[in-house]
């Protein structure tokens, strides 16, 4: 008795002297206490980590008993009611306030906290809740200091798993941040979160819109009816069945949605689908299919905006890239006017490639049944349809006919009996349609009968699917028809001033090229070419006929064909008599003494 009374007069005493202390240590004494508690509901997390930070203070109000000495001394009832403070998580659906009532808690062991068992980095367990001390208030740690238990640095709050769980689907987007964490970043706890059923229930209970999130009815005022339009393309030809499409590319600016619309060619053999995309936000990246995002808003910054758009870059649409290469004229005004954008930045990019031509179907050889026209018509179309005929030929050269001479000739790989050496044809060219005949003017006795020898037709040269024209056709020259040659001696007066009145044309009845030709070719032999012409010249009249012209002109060796040679001879024999005078020709070589 006598010592629990001396215990009770010495507990007394200590009430006596710490009351006043207690009084202080009741009104400002407080720790930053986050406690941790277990979730049985979810995988992903284990525990959720609330926070009770200092400010406003968490009261710790630590009453000794009366007498009881500091080594000793327990809590006065060691009560400490946590609050949560008024910027916690808004519907954060866990109840707030005072979690523990005023009283004594008991440790896991038995027995009771004391005022040793709080410092800064310790855990306590407190029913099944974990509480971390990460930081105390100034006069806490002075009166620990002056009890000799000295309180350590204050320490950063842990990690909360489920932060890290909503950071990954983009959750803790929002402008308020309360307190850093452990390994870095900040909490979410006062974000304000921008999706839309949020935004949904606040308008419902009454907030403003504009205090919603951004004030998007007075950029939809602003910018009303204002698209800026882009051209672009999408080559996705290194992919199977892939093709280089054009597309138009419409940002519109009241709501920063875009839309993408393709542009069919005609005759492309695509079905029309004219839209691309729908009108919508269009993201810079796609998240991957192995993210769920399903009901979560996109992010503002993480969409194109008008910045992002220039000419000549490519734009990421859905995993695919579009090059922007053109613009209207609204989009380039707004450009140099609300960015200031050089012109030289809003010049249209070249993408134009060139276009390979069609390569044309092999024909089928001819098989020389009909005419090579009219064979060609069943290649080029199912249905076979007369050939087009040349009017403006059939109008402006009918009745114009070239007519020669022809005799057989020998070659090399054909030889003939005298009698064919001997025949005489007469070769009529059409130049309405490029076909000729061949007529054999009837000799009595020859023992051949004359006649039609040819039908006017096409006559095509050998091994070869190019016919015979006009071009072919003069005095000394030969054709082939049907493995046999002729060689055309003579023409009549009508072809031979035809031809000279379209020297142009016919190169061989143009005097004056051959003229050229011949003092080309005389150049530093002028005498020997003189003293030809004078030896021709057998009976000294200073005259010579056309076959005496061509035979000093074959013994000077000068080339030259006989219808160049009858050409000259004609334009020289101004008189008809059917000679020329050799001082003339020899001056329109330029050889007169």
């Amino acid at each position: 008795m006598a010592t629990r009374a001396t215990a009770g007069h010495a507990c007394k005493h200590a009430w006596l002297a710490l009351h006043a202390e207690c009084r202080v240590c009741c009104s400002c004494g407080d720790l930053d206490v986050p406690r941790q508690t277990a979730c049985t509901c979810r995988h992903a997390q284990p525990h959720a980590l609330r926070r009770t930070p200092p400010p406003p203070p968490l009261p710790l109000r630590v009453h000794f008993w009366p007498g009881c000495p500091w080594q000793h001394a327990t809590l006065r009832a060691s009560t400490f009611p946590f609050l949560t403070p008024e910027f916690l998580p808004l519907n954060l659906c866990v109840p707030q306030g005072g979690l523990v009532k005023r009283h004594k808690v008991t440790k896991e062991d038995g027995s009771f906290y004391s005022p040793q068992d709080f410092t800064v980095g310790a855990e306590l367990s407190i029913y099944g809740r974990v509480y971390f001390l990460v930081d105390a208030d100034k006069f806490t740690r002075e009166f620990y200091e002056a009890n000799g238990a000295e309180q350590g640095s204050p320490l950063g709050y842990p990690d909360d798993p489920v932060d890290a769980y909503r950071s990954t689907f983009g959750l803790n987007r929002g402008k308020g941040v309360t307190a850093p964490m452990q390994g870095g970043g900040n909490y979410g706890s006062n974000t304000d979160r921008l999706d839309d059923f949020k935004q949904f229930m606040e308008a419902r209970l009454g907030k403003p819109s504009h205090l919603l999130s951004d004030d998007r009815y007075a950029q939809f005022l602003a910018n009303n009816k204002k698209v800026l339009r882009f051209w672009c393309v999408w080559d996705d030809r290194t992919n199977m069945y892939g093709d280089r499409r054009p597309y138009v590319f419409n940002y519109y600016l009241e709501d920063d949605t875009v839309e993408i619309l393709e542009v069919k060619d005609q005759n492309s053999g695509r079905d029309p689908f004219p839209v691309f995309m729908r009108r919508a936000p269009l993201p810079k990246s796609v998240v991957g299919s192995g993210t769920a995002t399903v009901g979560l808003a996109l992010n503002k910054a993480s969409c194109y905006a008008p910045e992002d758009l220039r000419l000549g870059q490519y734009i990421n649409v859905l995993n695919r890239d579009f090059l922007l290469y053109d613009c209207d004229r609204f989009t380039k005004h707004w450009y140099a006017t609300n960015l200031g954008y050089d012109p030289t930045e809003l010049e249209k990019v070249d993408v134009a490639e060139p276009v390979p031509g069609l390569s044309k179907p092999a024909l089928a050889p001819y098989n020389g049944f009909g005419t090579l026209e009219d064979s060609l018509q069943n290649c080029v179309s199912l249905i076979p349809k007369p050939p087009r005929r040349d009017m403006h030929k059939l109008m402006n050269k009918d009745k114009i006919i070239l007519r020669f001479n022809l005799k057989i000739v020998e070659t090399d790989t054909h030889k003939h009996s005298p009698i064919d050496l001997k025949r005489k044809f007469i070769l009529s060219y059409f130049m309405m349609d490029d076909t000729m005949q061949l007529f054999e003017p009837p000799v009595r006795n020859s023992g051949i009968s004359g006649g039609k020898f040819l039908e006017r037709s096409k006559v095509y040269k050998p091994n070869s699917e190019e016919i015979y024209t006009y071009l072919d056709l003069y005095v000394g020259g030969s054709i082939e028809i049907h493995n046999r040659t002729f060689e055309m001696t003579e023409a009549d007066e009508y072809t031979f001033t035809y031809m000279e009145n379209n020297k142009h044309i016919f190169i061989m009845a143009d005097h004056e090229v051959l003229l050229k030709s011949l003092k080309a070719q005389i150049s530093g032999r002028e005498d020997a070419v003189r003293t030809a012409f004078i030896a021709m010249d057998k009976n000294g009249s200073g005259q010579l006929s056309g076959s005496e012209l061509e035979g000093a002109l074959r013994e000077a060796g000068l080339k030259f064909t006989r219808h160049q040679a009858m050409a000259l001879k004609r334009r020289l024999d101004k008189d008809k008599s059917g000679t020329i005078c050799i001082d003339e020709f020899l001056h329109a070589l330029g050889l007169a003494q």
